[in-house]
């Protein structure tokens, strides 16, 4: 596409109510935060255009007829882009005159409660809905020839309206069942994007399409009909830190080009007078570019119009440190020797597991992509399954192939089990009753083959606890590398001891094992990156790792950082270089969370006091020794020294992050 993605943008919120008198009155051109491309907003959540529309309505407050169209020409005078932004199913004022389009929730929900401070989302089952979003999009683009649209709230609300029960019976789906009402508005969603793409590629095959909405691991016929990708992810608004980089690790095997989308809020969209650390921004930016990502930071236009200066200062520092490592991101793409499949892509939900999984391997500075079941696995040396993979007969070739060929496997739960979980259908070495333990919790023991590896080395001696229910899982021709110790009873009313569980027997288990081995493949009975998701035991870590070490015991790339240090190594083939992205800050807990639109309130993980690390060891395994190894940001060259197969160099300081250039 000869219409690139910029790297540094601003997504510019203006959702603003018609009660709000003299909006825009205040708007003025300015070039403030490094930026190089704005969302601007054509019509937002309230139901309001800002521009002369002919298909929607003008926001009756509105003091400039054209906002967008003057803000459009003023970004346009200075070099800036200018996307526009579409909402499509939270339109308030379309919901109020036409009550009949509005979505009816199966189970009810946000957005229900008609007197609610609420978005009352639409249905695009209702031809009308749609129409209107193809009609202010060609109005758009013959009136101001955006370089980009951002369509808003795609989602899947398992509506029950009329029209959604007629599709349903009409495809033989019954409404009553979840998957099903699911199904509808997935096919729903797809003529959504069918009838919006057209009509926008119809008027300018380069314009650049995304349509807002999770995106989804493992149904890329979505994919189709969007440019590029934008990773939605709010570290300090409930999201945590480790949630853009699931996306990401996804993104990046797809071949699109994609974006993180976070905002200066100190908590989430929408919040008026609300602001991140410079320190947060930095950190964030800079993470963001180490996954191979553009960036782009919301914020919130006043209703006068005029920018938040402040913002824009706190935004420079962070983007001026994006436009130094630009060079050196432009047509990069991950080296991993690693893939996580993602449960999401099997079951078409989102789990702990996959998260718990990410985790694991972040912390350990393992070099790896997430992948769904139609990515090529023979490319990777090691394929992990989290605890719920179950496989039907066509997945299940394709790993007993890939095992055949010579990869790695780490399964866990009733992964490598058949979809009813009574059997395993890849060979692990075990056999299973099909049934979970009766013990919650219960507690593993790591043997001598396990605790012997370099992460083993930290386990403890003792059994210690899981809380998350193992499969009845017995060895069958495998080693036994971790045994389960039960409880003396599970705690009822009549049957406690102390004040949470009952110890573990002294005794290990005769009715189920830990962890087997058969081979280059590694089975845990347990749910272990659910479990280490919700608790963060790093013990339950620790025993992946040792795994991971009986399996790859030669690691690409190590370095010595702490646990919360993130490493991405990339290569750039045109320019023959190879890229080690470092960065560093420790999030903090602040405040007892923020809900936002009614969810549950999460806790706020910011980055304030930054500590810079010193002297970092890293070794890298290369085919050939280097021509020179460099540092992006600081500019300046590394002493390294080449063993035959490995480079090995010392970054002196890392401040926040830092990227190696290793000149091939």
């Amino acid at each position: 596409m000869s219409n690139p993605l910029p790297f540094r943008q601003v997504h510019l919120d203006f959702h603003t109510s018609e009660l709000i008198p003299h909006v825009g009155r205040d708007f003025d051109k300015k070039k403030l935060g490094n930026v190089n491309s704005i969302t601007l907003f054509a019509k937002c959540h309230h139901g309001w255009s800002y521009y002369p529309t002919k298909v929607g309505a003008p926001h009756p407050q509105l003091e400039r007829p054209d906002l967008l169209g003057d803000q459009i020409a003023a970004c346009r005078e200075i070099g800036v882009a200018t996307p526009v932004y579409i909402t499509v199913q939270w339109d308030e004022r379309t919901a109020r005159e036409h009550p009949e389009w509005r979505v009816m929730k199966a189970d009810g929900g946000p957005g229900q409660e008609q007197l609610s401070a609420m978005w009352h989302p639409l249905c695009l089952s209702n031809k009308g809905v749609v129409d209107q979003i193809v009609g202010h999009a060609e109005e758009v683009i013959d009136t101001y020839h955006p370089e980009g649209f951002f369509f808003d709230i795609v989602l899947a609300w398992e509506c029950v309206c009329p029209n959604c029960v007629a599709h349903m019976k009409k495809a033989g789906r019954n409404p009553g069942l979840k998957a099903d009402r699911l199904a509808n508005h997935r096919d729903l969603i797809l003529e959504y994007y069918r009838r919006v793409s057209s009509a926008v590629r119809a008027k300018d095959p380069q314009c650049r399409i995304y349509h807002n909405s999770h995106v989804a691991k493992g149904e890329r016929e979505r994919w189709q009909w969007f440019s590029h990708l934008e990773l939605e992810s709010l570290p300090t608004g409930g999201w945590g830190w480790d949630h853009f980089p699931l996306g990401a690790r996804y993104a990046a095997t797809l071949g699109m080009d994609y974006l993180g989308m976070s905002g200066k809020f100190h908590t989430t969209w929408g919040e008026f007078g609300g602001y991140k650390t410079e320190a947060c921004l930095e950190y964030e930016c800079a993470a963001m570019v180490a996954q191979g990502a553009r960036c782009s930071i919301g914020d919130q236009l006043h209703p006068l119009g005029k920018m938040d200066e402040p913002t824009y200062q706190r935004l420079g520092k962070a983007y001026r440190r994006v436009e130094a490592l630009e060079p050196y991101s432009l047509g990069a793409t991950n080296v991993s020797d690693l893939a996580i499949l993602a449960v999401e892509s099997v079951l078409h939900r989102s789990s702990d597991g996959d998260a718990g999984a990410a985790r694991v391997l972040l912390e350990a500075h393992q070099m790896f992509d997430i992948v769904d079941a139609e990515a090529s696995f023979e490319k990777y040396k090691l394929l992990i399954l989290p605890d719920e993979i179950v496989l039907e007969p066509k997945l299940a070739a394709k790993i007993n192939a890939y095992v055949a060929a010579g990869g790695s496997l780490i399964l866990s739960g009733t992964s490598g089990m058949n979809p009813a979980a009574d059997s395993f259908v890849v060979d692990v070495g075990a056999k299973t009753t099909g049934q979970e333990s009766p013990w919650n919790p219960d507690y593993i023991a790591a043997l001598p083959a396990l605790k012997a590896t370099a992460p083993g080395a930290r386990l403890v001696d003792s059994p210690f606890v899981v809380y998350e229910r193992a499969r009845m899982v017995k060895a069958a021709g495998g080693e036994v590398l971790a045994a389960v110790h039960e409880p003396y009873f599970n705690r009822t009313w009549d049957a406690f001891c102390s004040h949470q569980h009952a110890p573990a027997r002294e005794e290990r288990s005769t009715a189920y094992d830990a962890i087997v081995r058969k081979g280059r493949v590694i089975y845990f009975s347990h749910p272990i990156f659910t479990a280490y998701k919700k608790i963060g035991q790093p013990l339950l870590r620790d025993l992946v790792l040792a795994a991971l070490e009986l399996l790859l015991p030669q690691t690409r790339l190590t370095v010595t950082m702490p646990t919360s240090g993130r490493v991405t190594l990339q290569r750039q083939a045109a320019q023959k270089r190879t890229l080690v992205h470092l960065a560093y800050a420790q999030p903090a807990l602040r405040g007892g969370g923020v809900a936002f639109t009614g969810g549950t309130p999460l806790p706020l993980e910011i980055v304030e006091d930054t500590v810079p690390l010193f002297d970092v060891a890293c070794s890298l395994q290369m085919t050939t020794q280097p021509k020179g190894v460099r540092l992006a940001l600081a500019g300046t060259k590394l002493p390294f020294t080449w063993d035959g197969s490995r480079a090995v160099f010392t970054v002196p300081r890392i401040d926040i992050s830092e990227t190696v250039v290793i000149e091939e």
